[in-house]
């Protein structure tokens, strides 16, 4: 080893005379100027300009030169972090951090997504602003660039589901409610898991549906998972699923079960589905929650039982397919196959022969516009990918994000392969379909006998709170409870752990108990009252 390079970092004062600012040397170079060791990043500071609502994040700061001034610099609602890679620097830095700043090692991954988070909560970060407080950076310059793009995706993300939550907020609880008394004579997800041992096969609605040996294999071989855009067109090939699965919320996606009334599929509906759809099929419900948003009613909901598990968002019901297959089959030997999921589309055609998509494209067709959807091609979001074939294909932003989750979330699975022609790379083995003659297996429904005394009691929560909202002191719910607890804390208390009655805010981040948030959560109650009662009424046994 060369006998000039550190294996601990030195202090060396710098300039001349008698000066006390210091520098450090290690593993053979100096991490700050020699002469005027703040100089360099007090010049730097001086030029940038934070803006309101920004995550700063100090990369390598070793003695913390600059810290006052970036803070003194720093306007409202801003917060600042700092990283360091290297063991010995980070004890450095831990020494001098006179400030309290939040310090963390680019390895303790886990901490820093939920420091991050829990800041996002609070609703006023809105970028990321990396600054590197000196040259420790060039060790791991890589490892820094990555974490801090993986930060700013934290709170990109963070306010792509703020944006989403304030348009279909309202909608997701509405229907979750609908759903959730229906809990009582339906199956979960966790009584399904590991009951079927023949393979299972997930068919998606892209253009590898096409691709199948239709004449070749067996569907009876076979269990069959249709995302419901799939349904259709399998139907119309005489090819009914086992089961289909369904998560969209909104009025549409009744359509993708036409030609389908009364079949007797299985269908597995997330809570948040369209209740409407879930009743077009005669089959069995398989019910399973997305945790759309984080809150205490959501986790009270879990501590009372009345749900098992929540799944974490994942967009699309390819993936949701994809995972409900997995859960299903008994042991991690049973193969799972998919198909359709391709994540992509070809210049003119968007999805499989048979989809709504198509068949709306049909209808809609003329002289203006043709058959081939050439826009969703060249639109300013399509941009293009090589499938997995070598061709030249087109995807969005959004398509290329839900292949990315398939590749992070499956690839270390066992036994899942593509057995799809087209579309960009799973990250899972291709292989070709095959067949066996294993029979499924069923087990008898289970009742959740919570269900029904959750509905009743959180209906009454909320026409408690309604009452305290709209007659304050004079509600009868406010009887004996004068020296106990104040209003506040009583409408509060209910309140803020049902999140649903205003996640979907603007500024529904988090509960406030300022006058004109209360007055949208008064006017809320009366919907989700209405939304609980009819689920109560249509869920109670004949």
């Amino acid at each position: 080893m060369n006998e000039s390079v550190q294996e601990k970092p030195r202090l060396v004062s710098a300039g001349q005379g008698f000066s006390v600012l210091k520098t450090v040397e290690y593993k053979g170079r100096f991490l700050y100027s020699k002469y005027n060791p703040a100089k360099a990043i007090e010049t730097y500071i001086d030029k940038i300009q934070v803006l309101s609502g920004t995550l700063v994040i100090l990369c390598s700061p070793l003695l913390w030169y600059g810290i006052e001034k970036i803070k003194s610099l720093l306007p409202e609602n801003c917060e600042i972090i700092a990283l360091e890679n290297d063991e010995n620097l980070f004890g450095l830095a831990m020494q001098n951090n006179s400030a309290g700043i939040p310090l963390f090692k680019l390895s303790e991954g886990e901490k820093i997504d939920s420091f991050v988070r829990s800041i996002c909560k609070g609703g006023s970060i809105k970028r990321a602003l990396k600054i590197d407080f000196s040259a420790g950076v060039n060790f791991s310059k890589e490892k820094f660039d990555f974490t801090v793009n993986a930060i700013s995706e934290i709170i990109a993300t963070f306010w792509k589901n703020r944006i989403t939550l304030v348009k279909f907020g309202r909608l997701f609880s509405k229907n979750f409610l609908r759903n959730i008394a229906r809990l009582e004579h339906s199956k979960t997800l966790e009584d399904e898991a590991n009951t079927v041992s023949k393979p299972l096969l997930v068919l998606g609605a892209g253009e590898g549906l096409d691709s199948l040996p239709y004449s070749t294999f067996s569907p009876n071989d076979f269990f069959i998972i249709a995302v419901d855009a799939a349904l259709a067109p399998l139907v119309s090939r005489n090819i009914m699923p086992d089961a289909v699965v369904t998560m969209e919320s909104q009025i549409a996606i009744e359509k993708a079960f036409l030609g389908a009334k009364n079949k007797n599929i299985l269908l597995f509906a997330d809570l948040c589905a369209r209740p409407e759809a879930t009743k077009i099929l005669s089959g069995n419900i398989i019910w399973f929650a997305t945790k759309y948003a984080d809150g205490n009613f959501f986790d009270n909901l879990k501590n009372e039982k009345i749900i098992k598990n929540f799944i974490e968002p994942m967009g699309s019901v390819g993936l949701a397919a994809t995972y409900i297959a997995l859960k299903l089959r008994r042991t991690s030997s049973v193969p799972v196959f998919v198909a359709g999921l391709d994540f992509s589309y070809s210049i003119g055609i968007t999805h499989a022969k048979g989809t709504m998509a198509l068949k709306q494209r049909f209808i809609n067709s003329g002289r203006l516009m043709p058959i081939e959807n050439y826009d969703a091609a060249f639109s300013m979001a399509a941009q293009t990918v090589i499938s997995k074939s070598g061709k030249k294909i087109c995807s969005t932003k959004i398509l290329l994000q839900y292949a990315q989750q398939f590749c992070m979330m499956f690839k270390n699975e066992r036994n899942i392969f593509d057995c799809s022609s087209t579309g960009i790379n799973l990250g899972i083995p291709q292989s070709s379909l095959f067949t066996t003659k294993e029979n499924m297996q069923k087990e008898k429904c289970k009742s959740n006998k919570n269900v029904s005394n959750f509905c009743e009691e959180e209906k009454k929560k909320l026409e408690e709170l309604r009452s305290l909202l709209s007659d304050g002191e004079k509600s009868p719910f406010r009887k004996n409870l004068h020296k106990e607890i104040s209003l506040s804390e009583q409408i509060k208390k209910i309140a803020e752990e049902r999140e649903y009655l205003f996640l979907h805010f603007p500024d529904g981040y988090v509960f406030k108990m300022e006058q004109s948030f209360l007055k949208r959560i008064r006017a809320e109650t009366d919907f989700f009252i209405k939304q609980l009662e009819i689920a109560i009424r249509e869920n109670k046994p004949l």
